[in-house]
């Protein structure tokens, strides 16, 4: 999760009860602060190389279902010329992207992945190769550091976009349910007719009732915004280990 941009590291919400500190047993790989955001790698001895922004667990190397759940949307689309990932530094969705898409003999004209502080990505390289794998250094892969938000309200014509960020607003004084209705009509705005937004949305909170009542607030939003402007919505429940919780997953298809 990712602080600017409103990403707090380009990840997982706030929300996530199960982002917890990391224990004492881990391994500190590397502590710093990017200027953006306190980055913290360490190696725990059942999920691997993990990653924390600012306090917050991200994603560790035992996570791959979190990126086949984000990446599997778009493998049924006819057409896949032109793919943006909002967010996703530590390369986890674009790897997966990427090893599940090759197969099908089409990859993409344009597979982009815009992540704001470059440094998530360094140390991802560096500590989570289990996770980001190649990604990073793939002639198929466009990499931009900047603001994902600027980026998709400049975007037409995208065939699909996968949302690698928060659901916590990113202006001061914003609503929650102002941002996510808002990031939703510009993704909205950027697809074709046809084309697929993928989403991660929130935990289930099976051990914290403070995730539960989030999840309470934040899933209806994210439908109704989504109701707003696409059909087909599919929501799929993924345990991802190291969170220790199941994790809604959303895609929908723009008509047309």
């Amino acid at each position: 999760m990712q602080a600017l941009n409103g990403h707090r590291a380009g990840l997982r919400p706030a929300a996530a009860a199960t982002a917890q500190p990391a224990p004492a047993i881990d391994t500190i790989l590397a502590d710093e602060h990017s200027g953006l955001q306190q980055i913290r790698v360490t190696r725990h001895p059942t999920f691997g190389g993990q990653l924390y922004l600012d306090d917050d667990l991200q994603i560790s190397e035992s996570d791959s279902a979190y990126g086949v759940a984000m990446a599997s949307p778009l493998l049924a689309l006819r057409r896949r010329e032109r793919i943006a990932i909002l967010g996703g530094g530590d390369g986890g969705v674009l790897n997966e992207l990427l090893r599940s898409l090759e197969p099908l003999g089409d990859m993409p004209a344009e597979l982009t992945m815009i992540e704001i502080d470059a440094r998530v990505m360094v140390l991802s390289r560096r500590h989570l190769p289990a996770t980001c794998g190649g990604a990073f250094d793939n002639p198929h892969a466009q990499v931009v550091v900047g603001d994902a938000f600027a980026w998709i309200d400049q975007a037409r014509d995208l065939d699909a976009v996968v949302y690698d960020l928060t659901m916590d607003p990113v202006r001061e004084g914003q609503s929650r349910a102002e941002f996510i209705a808002r990031i939703v009509a510009r993704i909205a705005r950027a697809l074709r007719p046809g084309g697929v937004l993928s989403m991660q949305c929130c935990g289930h909170g099976l051990h914290d009732a403070g995730d539960r009542a989030a999840r309470r607030e934040v899933l209806p939003l994210i439908r109704e915004a989504v109701d707003s402007h696409f059909g087909e919505r599919c929501e799929q429940d993924v345990l991802v280990p190291s969170y220790r919780d199941l994790w809604t997953f959303l895609s929908a298809r723009k008509p047309g």
